[in-house]
């Protein structure tokens, strides 16, 4: 009698921590950004700076039966800036004092300055409109987009599941504590522990994974370094003269430096030759000389 009760128990337990069947099951692999079901329309910098703070006020008094909108808002935006360093000090200078940060950076130099640079950075959701109107008032912006992703259902479907979990979890320590069934029960009461626990673990961490992209949105900045215009001036007669004849002079030089060097690279091999010849012209002589005394 004891082992059915014991079995019955769990069973209940398991079906506890299990959604309804009116209720979707949420997908823990499912991916973090999910697909943007509304995106914000394109604003002037005058309406971003008067309506982002009013925007953030609405989301936080609209509830849906009970419970907030959880939105991940991200962005991407191109701009032209005059130079990359004071631009990147005072953006670094704004997000230190907004609670941000700059997650990734990529920057290709010219001639020994950024001529590009893509940033990545990470705002609280309540300040990103205030950063895109900060970027629209220092530099030119020359592309700007911004969404929205409503993660509403799966942040109420992850905390329920967490909360069924735990309940399901103490039930069965519950029963583990008694220890009134036989060995069996006991074996199975923990891997029923073990998987409800793998469960709330997962859950959890999905859930940090959605506070981390609720709490901070993402905005992209892609920087183009805008070069000085340098007029072409046409070179006078006289200058180009000069610079001919420069030209002229330093290929004399080169070739007779480089007639000098081949000299000095071909004598060692013009010694042994040469001592073969004076040798030769010795032997000569002493034989014509032989020659005239008889």
């Amino acid at each position: 009698m004891r082992r059915a009760l014991l079995l019955l128990s769990v069973l209940l337990l398991t079906s506890c921590g299990q959604y309804s069947a009116s209720e979707p099951p949420v997908m823990l692999a499912q991916d973090a950004t999910m697909a943007p079901e509304a995106e914000a329309p394109r604003r002037s910098k005058s309406e971003w700076a008067a309506g982002g703070a009013e925007e953030d006020g609405s989301r936080a008094d609209d509830t849906r039966d009970g419970v907030t909108p959880k939105l991940i808002r991200t962005g991407s935006v191109s701009i032209v800036v005059e130079s990359f360093d004071p631009f990147q000090g005072e953006l670094e200078a704004w997000l230190h004092n907004a609670k941000g940060y700059v997650a990734d950076a990529n920057l290709q130099h010219l001639e020994g300055s950024v001529s590009w640079g893509s940033l990545t950075v990470r705002v609280p959701a309540e300040h990103l409109d205030v950063l895109v109107s900060w970027i629209e008032e220092r530099v030119q912006v020359q592309q700007l987009s911004l969404s929205s992703s409503d993660v509403t259902a799966e942040w109420v479907d992850v905390e329920a599941r967490i909360d069924n979990g735990r309940r399901a979890e103490v039930r069965l320590q519950e029963l583990l504590a008694e220890r009134t069934g036989t060995l069996a029960d006991v074996l199975a009461v923990e891997r029923e522990l073990a998987r409800v626990r793998g469960e709330i673990e997962s859950a959890e961490g999905r859930m940090r994974v959605l506070k981390d992209r609720v709490g901070l949105s993402t905005l992209d900045i892609q920087v183009s370094v805008q070069s000085e215009y340098v007029a072409t001036v046409a070179p006078s007669f006289g200058e180009e003269a000069a610079e001919v004849f420069g030209r002229s002079v330093s290929a004399f030089v080169r070739t007779g430096r480089g007639l000098a060097l081949a000299l000095v690279a071909l004598t060692p091999w013009l010694v042994l030759p040469g001592l073969f010849v004076v040798v030769l012209v010795a032997v000569l002589r002493r034989r014509k000389a032989r020659r005239s005394e008889a």
